[in-house]
């Protein structure tokens, strides 16, 4: 047990687990992906996955109050994605700080039915934009493109396509730097029922 003296109150620390992150985990149960797939959730992992951090702390950093969080943080410590690191009982309050179990995460769905896998892929998708939607500033200079059109394509294309989309990926990793500003490229391939949509309307890009 340590003791820590600040500004003429005794911390005392009663738990302190040495605890480092894996560096990929992989999310194959039900629970743990519906845990996952939440922009929230998502958000409070990667922060927690850079450091220890405590509820009303991000709480603070959100900018939300404590409450708005907690059962987020219930639910991903109840699923084994958050872990309970350390105590500190300040005398006037109990300090819990979590960590992530792991610094990246990956969903790969077993054989569960009650995991619709097509829907849980676009899900994930959808939750990383609106992580998006949340932070994105219009005062920033960093730039966003985004680019949507729609196209039938014969069954035998799909294929060429998604590997298409899987070297570009693969590209984009390639470039990743010490230095720079982080980015995130979301790509997807879906059926769209067509024929409710204008061929003339089925290209949006931006670039801002």
């Amino acid at each position: 047990m340590l003791f820590i003296i600040r500004k003429y109150y005794i911390i005392r620390i009663m738990t302190n687990k040495r605890f480092e992150p894996q560096r990929l985990q992989m999310l194959a149960s039900g629970a743990q992906i519906k845990a996952y797939v939440h922009p929230t959730r998502m958000l409070l992992l990667e922060m927690l996955a850079k450091e220890k951090r405590t509820i009303s702390g991000i709480a603070k950093e959100l900018g939300v109050h404590p409450a708005n969080i907690t059962h987020h943080f219930k639910l991903l410590e109840r699923s084994g994605l958050i872990l309970l690191v350390e105590k500190r009982d300040t005398g006037k309050n109990l300090e819990k700080y979590y960590r992530a179990i792991a610094y990246t995460f990956a969903v790969k769905p077993g054989s569960e039915d009650s995991v619709n896998k097509k829907a849980l892929a676009l899900s994930i998708l959808k939750n990383d934009l609106s992580v998006a939607i949340n932070s994105v500033s219009d005062t920033d200079a960093k730039k966003v493109s985004a680019l949507l059109a729609t196209a039938r394509i014969n069954a035998g294309d799909v294929s060429r396509f998604v590997l298409k989309l899987k070297k570009l990926i693969k590209e984009f990793k390639a470039h990743d730097a010490k230095t720079g500003v982080a980015y995130n490229i979301n790509l997807s391939l879906y059926p769209n029922d067509v024929d409710r949509i204008s061929q003339k309307n089925t290209k949006v890009n931006f670039n801002v």
